[in-house]
């Protein structure tokens, strides 16, 4: 009777996960684009700092000077931490996270989460992006945290990548948040 009870209430928060999870999806669906910008350099530091204040191995890496994105603030949170939290569930014990940013060829900023963890094999990398797809089931994972994260970017034009591992330095895992093309604008940058 207990284990049928313990059984009962872990699938009932397995449950009201997805669900929450469902509707963060949703919202992600139907985000409205604001123009907005951020400072990435500041935001970076904050998350590493939040990071390691979680009992996680987060630095910041190399961040041009003055860096905008396109994206508003607490849209690009919410993704890094996304990735910063799957680095360190993901990634085995004693990962160390990396943030980093730069301008590709094309004009476009982008910021770098890469860890020196396992690393994503080869029959996972080409389901990472799939809803539902997950190696954390037991965990509580639900698989739906980087198809929310694509959603999100995509209201503004921008994509999230994973990175070829070719061109990974070390082990593991490498995600790039990419706007979608040059600011012609300067306002004000948020964050």
């Amino acid at each position: 009777r207990e284990r049928f009870l313990a059984n009962i209430d872990a699938d009932a928060r397995r449950l009201t996960r997805l669900v929450q999870r469902l509707l963060e999806l949703a919202r992600a669906d139907s985000l409205v684009a604001r123009p907005s910008r951020t400072a990435v350099a500041p935001l970076l530091e904050a998350l590493a700092e939040r990071g390691r204040a979680q009992g996680l191995a987060v630095e910041v890496g190399v961040v041009p000077a003055g860096l905008v994105l396109g994206l508003p603030a607490e849209v690009l949170e919410d993704i890094l931490w996304q990735l910063i939290t799957n680095a360190s569930q993901h990634g085995g014990e004693g990962v160390h996270v990396r943030l980093e940013a730069d301008v590709e060829g094309e004009g476009r900023g982008r910021v770098v989460v890469r860890d020196d963890g396992k690393g994503i094999s080869e029959s996972n990398r080409a389901r990472v992006f799939d809803a539902f797809f997950t190696t954390a089931r037991e965990r509580g994972g639900t698989g739906l945290g980087l198809t929310i994260a694509q959603s999100m970017l995509r209201a503004f034009g921008a994509s999230l990548e994973l990175l070829p591992s070719g061109l990974q330095p070390q082990r593991g895992a490498a995600f790039a948040v990419v706007e979608a093309a040059p600011r012609l604008w300067t306002g004000p940058a948020s964050g």
